[in-house]
Parts: structure tokens; C-alpha cells; sequence
């Protein structure tokens, strides 16, 4: 009874280590296993490209994408770097001026008569102008016959013109606002040789929408509530997914004014016991408020939340419901952009909320990726089996050195064991 008093401690100390290190081989065996994956569409040339994710994607991974892997035909895991479109861009566009002349007399000056057609309402005009050591005065004038000049700005300065980046720089020539159909600028050539003028024009800022893509509804039921002067929409969809924006196609009436508000049904659970305080605070959160009218987009922009279902409440009042002839859910654009080769075979494995963002060398080298690329689509989603686990070698290599830890843990802790059994007989 001594005895086997005396080697409880070390068997305890073998399960110990035998639970610790079955624990963390299952551990790098589940962290490394996905429940979904997609084909990507086959290449066709080499470099970076795009590949668009999917709402049966996105829905499926975590709020940050960071438990999305891309792997070529032979397990090997791929770079990438995650873009999403901007729900709006400010962008800047150089449009151009005609230019109906550009004349030179040696040792006096130069003369560049610009067209303005349109009879646009202007302030400045931008000179794209070669690379030039030189100080030039000029003079501005405007007419709408080409006969009768009137001046618009008596005397500036073009001073160096030195772009280290490029071989030409853009100058901007200031005056006051005027619609002139022609515009002539003088430039003073008695010392020097004529500018080389490339381009004249103007800088256009204007606005441009993100892309979406619509997700896809699996059921949509609505009641119109006379009782409660609303109408109800439910919105059901086969999978979780993240909605950033509903469009609405109303037909009629012609007019109208619309309060209401969007109920999320959150796939995230909740705890069972909550204060009635709290349980009203949560569902106030989850109400997002909107106008529908007919002096503006009929679109509704939602905060990006996982859901399975949404309800659309509208409030009527005393008008006939409105004739709505579809609701759009849609999703921001979100691509992965990767390091592609023609002709092979690419796959998207995701789902496994135990696996960290992937940490690539790539995302020091965002500026380097040119910003226009081929996009590529996924085909649909697979389930994949618990019998296949997607590993990578990176992968099989820590959990056969876990399996040969706990091989060698056993196999000492039973020697040790054994030997101390001997010496307790021997006594």
C-alpha cells in the first residue's frame, strides 16, 4: 500500500502531461481546419489581381475577414492584402481646354489661344508645361469673337518650372471668374526661348459611389397594419450576412414622405438573464431609424452587423401604403488581392473563428500594387468535411513534432516510473 502510495504522485504528473499535450495537438490540429472553402475563377494572366469576395463569403467569416486563407493546387498558402470599396470617393480629374494655337515670333513673344465652347464659368486655368529653368511674364485676355480682347489679368509670373518626379509640371494661372467662349495668353519671349505648353485645362473634383453587390433574400413576407398605420417587411436570408445598405424601388405613389426604421436580428447570442433595463437599451440599439421620400435615393445605409433576418417597419399615418416593387440588400465590395499565376488553380478556405488574422509580408508594400486590376469571382461555397482537414505543410509538420512530444513525454514518464518500482522492491 506504501508503494503504491508513493508513485500516485507520478502517475498523476504522467496524465497531467499526457491531457496538456493531447490539448495542444488537437489545438494545432483545429486551428488549422476550416468548414468552408470556394473556388477561384482560373487566371488568364500573371500578377496582382482581385478576387471578389462573395456575400455567401463574407457572411460566413468574422466581422475582420481574418480567418480567410487563399491556397495554390499544391496546399501552398498565398499572400494576400484585403481592399473594400469606400461607400464614397473624392477623386480629381485633369479635363483638357482645345487649344486652337500656339504661336511664336522669335525675340518678342508667344500666344496661346484656348477654346471654351461651352462657356464654362472658370477662375483658373492649369498649363502643363515641359521642365524649364525660367522666369516668364505673362498676360491673360478673354473674348467671344476672337476680334474684341478684354484683359483679365494685366501681369504674372511663371517662374521654375522643375519637376524631379516627372519630366513636365502643371502651373496654375489665377484670374477673376468670367465665362469667355475664348481666353488668349500672352507670354513674354524677349530673353528667352518660348515654354514648352503640353496641355491646358482644368481640375474637375467630383464624386464617385463604391461598388455593391446584392445578397441574395431567401424569403420576404409583408403585412400592411391598418390598426397600426405601418407596414412590416421581413427580410430572411439563407445565411448570415453583413448589409450595408437597402434600395428601395417605390412605384407609387408619385409623392410621398416616409418615416420608419430597420429592426436587426443579430446572429451574435445573448445572455439569458439580462435587467429589463438592458434588454430595452439592446433593442434600442438595434433600431436604425430612416426617411423614405421621393425628393431623394430611396436607400437606407445600415450599419455592417451580421444578421440572419431584418424587419422594415414604415409608418403609413393615414396614407395608402406604398407600392414598393423590390428592397436590394447590398454589400460593399471587398476583394483579396493577391499574386496570381495563369492557368492555376486557386482555392479560398475560411470559417474557423480559433485562427488569427495572417500576418504577410505584403502589407508593407500596399503603395506598390497598381490600383487598376483584373477581378476575378469565386464559384459557390463547399461545405468541407470534418474528415479532410485543410492543412497546410507548415501545419502537418507542428502537429506530427506534437504528436512525437507527447510520444517521448510517455515514454520517459513510464521509464521513470518503472525504475522507481524496482528500487521500492529492491527495499
Amino acid at each position: 500500500m506504501k508503494l503504491l502510495h508513493r508513485m500516485l504522485p507520478t502517475t498523476s504528473k504522467l496524465r497531467a502531461l499526457l491531457g496538456l499535450l493531447l490539448l495542444t495537438c488537437a489545438q494545432v490540429a483545429s486551428a488549422q481546419q476550416y468548414d468552408w472553402q470556394a473556388p477561384v475563377a482560373t487566371p488568364t494572366q500573371a500578377g496582382y489581381q482581385r478576387i471578389q469576395l462573395s456575400p455567401e463569403i463574407t457572411g460566413r467569416l468574422q466581422p475582420d475577414l481574418s480567418d480567410l486563407r487563399l491556397y495554390n493546387s499544391n496546399g501552398q498558402e498565398i499572400p494576400y492584402l484585403l481592399q473594400t470599396e469606400q461607400p464614397v470617393q473624392y477623386k480629381r480629374l485633369f479635363r483638357t481646354y482645345d487649344i486652337i494655337s500656339y504661336t511664336h515670333r522669335q525675340g518678342c513673344c508667344s500666344e496661346l489661344l484656348i477654346s471654351n465652347q461651352e462657356k464654362r464659368r472658370l477662375n483658373n486655368i492649369s498649363l502643363l508645361i515641359g521642365n524649364a529653368d525660367v522666369r516668364k511674364e505673362v498676360k491673360l485676355s478673354g473674348s467671344d469673337n476672337r476680334q474684341d480682347w478684354y484683359v483679365l489679368k494685366e501681369r504674372d509670373l511663371l517662374y521654375a518650372i522643375n519637376n524631379r518626379e516627372s519630366t513636365a509640371e502643371v502651373k496654375l494661372l489665377d484670374f477673376p471668374l468670367s465665362d469667355y467662349r475664348y481666353f488668349r495668353l500672352q507670354l513674354n519671349d524677349s530673353t528667352s526661348a518660348p515654354l514648352n505648353i503640353l496641355q491646358a485645362g482644368y481640375y474637375d473634383t467630383y464624386t464617385e459611389a463604391g461598388k455593391y453587390t446584392a445578397i441574395p433574400v431567401q424569403q420576404v413576407s409583408r403585412t400592411d397594419s391598418v390598426s397600426a398605420k405601418s407596414t412590416y417587411i421581413r427580410l430572411q436570408f439563407a445565411q448570415p450576412v453583413y448589409p450595408e445598405q437597402l434600395e428601395f424601388t417605390v412605384s407609387s405613389p408619385q409623392l410621398y414622405y416616409r418615416q420608419g426604421h430597420v429592426q436587426l436580428k443579430t446572429t451574435e447570442p445573448r445572455q439569458r438573464r439580462r435587467s429589463k433595463r438592458r434588454k430595452r437599451r439592446e433593442q434600442q440599439q438595434r433600431l436604425i431609424p430612416f426617411v423614405l421620400s421621393s425628393n431623394a435615393p430611396a436607400i437606407v445605409v445600415l450599419p455592417r452587423e451580421k444578421v440572419k433576418e431584418l424587419t422594415i417597419v414604415i409608418q403609413n399615418g393615414d396614407n395608402q401604403p406604398l407600392e414598393i416593387g423590390a428592397i436590394k440588400p447590398l454589400q460593399l465590395n471587398r476583394y483579396l488581392v493577391a499574386d496570381l499565376n495563369p492557368g492555376e488553380t486557386y482555392t479560398l478556405r475560411f470559417s474557423n473563428p480559433k485562427v488569427g488574422a495572417p500576418s504577410y509580408d505584403l502589407r508593407h508594400f500596399q503603395d506598390s500594387i497598381p490600383a487598376s486590376l483584373q477581378v476575378l469571382q469565386t464559384r459557390k461555397p463547399e461545405m468541407l468535411q470534418e474528415k479532410e482537414p485543410q492543412q497546410s505543410s507548415g501545419s502537418t509538420v507542428a502537429i506530427w513534432a506534437a504528436i512525437a512530444l507527447v510520444t517521448a513525454g510517455l515514454a520517459y514518464m513510464t521509464v521513470r516510473m518503472l525504475n522507481e518500482m524496482d528500487k521500492k522492491k529492491q527495499v
